[in-house]
């Protein structure tokens, strides 16, 4: 298992390891249909205790890498997550992420984007971040067009989610620009 830095942000923000003790309450937050409906259809719903087991099993397995937990005043708020891509892409990573209701419209997983993008950039020689949001997604392209992610491209059609066709955005931000 690859070891995570903890990133603290200025407003009560830290991302850090997701610890087997806010599996519970981590399991309560991700139970929302509102949640899945902006993710892909391999993030369980509803969502189980044994669903929280089984994501932080492939973490400390090392299946999953630079997964941490969102947590506000050290309570775990939602995940956000690097997956590095390879070959001839390796110096990109599809930026990922979710938070619980409770936590919705408090600027934390703006500032959690701009932790993560930051610490990408800096320690990891990423060079490009991306993320694929659903057309109807508009909180979280506001997210990232608040830490300087540009639209690249909108993929007519690209997705099918809950039987309907759907565009997705692609949001891309460049180390140095």
């Amino acid at each position: 298992m690859q070891a995570i830095i903890t990133l603290t942000g200025k407003r009560d923000v830290t991302l850090k390891a997701i610890d087997r003790s806010d599996l519970q309450e981590l399991s309560v937050l991700a139970n929302d249909p509102a949640i899945a409906a902006n993710l892909r259809d391999s993030f369980p719903s509803p969502y189980s205790l044994k669903d929280a087991e089984i994501f932080l099993s492939l973490i400390q397995s090392g299946k999953l890498e630079h997964v941490w937990g969102m947590y506000v005043k050290d309570k775990i708020a939602g995940v956000i997550s690097l997956t590095r891509q390879v070959d001839i892409y390796h110096h990109a990573a599809e930026i990922s992420y979710w938070l619980g209701a409770p936590y919705r419209g408090q600027g934390i997983t703006t500032e959690a984007v701009s932790l993560l993008t930051a610490y990408a950039f800096r320690e990891l020689n990423i060079y490009r971040i991306y993320a694929g949001i659903f057309a109807y997604n508009e909180a979280s392209r506001k997210v990232l067009l608040k830490n300087g992610y540009h639209l690249e491209a909108v993929k007519v059609k690209a997705i099918i989610k809950q039987g309907r066709l759907h565009d997705e955005h692609l949001m891309v931000k460049l180390n140095g620009v």
